[in-house]
């Protein structure tokens, strides 16, 4: 395969998911075009600020992104995974869902609300619900129970090369000489026991 340009790649990245393209990694660019084409759809017909602040989000991981998979080899068809893989599903029902939510919230209870209260007062509503998000958010973080790290796949498959061959023969338990005296309780010195 004849080698890419890196110029072209920064070029073409300047609309997010041609770069990959134009490397091979096809359903990647398709994942970074279409996400940054239904942001920019969300952000005019829902009117919602939020998808402005994931545009330029969008567009700077989909350029560095590009410029990693560019040191790389593109892969076949059959081994890169597409968006829909079981790994990923939960996280994508999760933000369909919030994504309808925000719609309904915005096209449907909003002009519903404004007929009761004055804007003003939907922004206080508004603004303190959010705090409280924060603030329970924080409770949770600070004095909740700890969340578990995820396991890399990588780390599953590592294992010491010794346990691998299974050559190596382990030295048997020897055992513990018995003690004259007994330990000294933690905290306390030598010289105070004495």
């Amino acid at each position: 395969m004849p080698k890419k340009s890196k110029l072209a790649t920064i070029i073409l990245s300047a609309l997010p998911g041609v770069g990959h393209m134009y490397l091979g990694w096809m359903q990647r660019g398709l994942l970074f075009m279409l996400a940054f084409f239904l942001t920019i759809f969300l952000m005019d017909w829902v009117g919602l600020s939020l998808f402005t602040y994931l545009l330029p989000v969008i567009w700077f991981y989909s350029l560095f992104d590009a410029l990693q998979c560019y040191d790389r080899e593109p892969p076949g068809p059959a081994e890169e995974p597409f968006i829909w893989n079981y790994e990923k599903q939960r996280l994508v029902g999760i933000g369909l869902i919030i994504i309808g939510g925000l719609i309904l919230l915005n096209r449907l209870a909003v002009p519903l609300l404004l007929e009761y209260f004055t804007y003003q007062t939907l922004r206080l509503i508004t603004s303190s619900l959010v705090a409280l998000l924060f603030i329970a958010g924080g409770i949770r973080l600070a004095w909740g129970k700890p969340i578990p790290l995820p396991r890399l796949q990588g780390e599953k498959m590592r294992q010491p090369s010794s346990s691998l061959t299974g050559h190596e023969k382990h030295a048997p338990r020897q055992p513990l000489p018995p003690e004259s005296s007994p330990a000294p309780a933690p905290g306390t010195s030598l010289q105070e026991e004495e």
